[in-house]
């Protein structure tokens, strides 16, 4: 379709952008439908326990025994750009955290790298505040900025957090997000310590470190489920179910083509 063709190629859209928004528009179909329904109806689905979630609901006991912060970082990435799920995900995981620790004396510490990301990470915090009715209580230092990254390396952001975690008292550490490999560089200090820790990447070659160094792991695209699983809204819950139905769908597709390849059909 040259007309087609010739729109794309004057709104500025990239191939790859171009492939990602076809991608992305049948999965829209069954969202609105599942979220039309649930408009109508209860929307309470079973979903698999995951012990990292259900560990993260119990994180603020644990900080208010000990009078100690939970370290929070939302990854390395910004609100924008190829990896901006990853950095919602750990924001949703921040938003659940600061929700339940505005009720209490123990806010969480938060550090970011991204500058995109730090005005996002405070208005989280603030909002968390204002929700319980302790606006006041807010201060700005509850997310810090560390260091940006130099020539697209995380590592001055990891030494940074590194120092947080050896010299500040924390009593857990969570991350969830975008990262690479200066993500077993942050993690390291809260095992020495064997310090709670909770996180997780959707990048397959941190993988082995988040499952070597947190005590609770979210692997892959289990990070993408933290809005379902924390904040149990009806808008999380449809997304995650339309991402199965979309999953099964390009399952199916596969088999089919194997099946219709090795047949000979085309």
């Amino acid at each position: 379709m040259p007309i087609l063709s010739d729109l794309i190629t004057a709104s500025g859209i990239g191939d790859l952008q171009a492939e990602m928004i076809v991608l992305f528009l049948p999965f829209l179909i069954p969202f609105f439908y599942l979220l039309y329904r649930a408009s109508r109806t209860t929307l309470q689905p079973q979903l698999r326990p995951i012990a990292a979630y259900d560990s993260l609901k119990k994180l603020l006991s644990r900080a208010v025994e000990t009078g100690q912060a939970v370290h929070v970082s939302v990854g390395t990435a910004g609100v924008s750009g190829p990896k901006m799920a990853d950095t919602m995900a750990g924001l949703y995981t921040l938003e659940f955290l600061a929700d339940r620790a505005a009720n209490s004396d123990v806010p969480p510490l938060v550090t970011v790298t991204d500058p995109t990301t730090m005005p996002a990470a405070m208005d989280q915090i603030r909002r968390a505040y204002e929700r319980q009715g302790y606006p006041d209580e807010f201060h700005l230092d509850q997310a810090r900025f560390i260091a940006p990254p130099v020539q697209g390396s995380a590592v001055p952001y990891a030494a940074g957090v590194m120092d947080v975690l050896n010299h500040e008292a924390v009593t857990a550490n969570v991350m969830v997000g975008s990262f690479g490999d200066e993500y077993l560089l942050m993690a390291e200090p809260g095992a020495q310590r064997e310090m709670f820790q909770v996180g997780g990447a959707s990048e397959p070659s941190v993988l082995p470190f988040v499952y070597l160094t947190m005590s609770q792991p979210l692997l892959g695209e289990e990070i993408y489920a933290a809005g379902a699983y924390l904040l149990e809204r009806v808008g999380h819950y449809t997304s995650l179910i339309t991402q199965d139905v979309y999953r099964i769908a390009l399952v199916i597709v596969v088999i089919v083509v194997v099946i219709a390849r090795t047949l000979g059909l085309f």
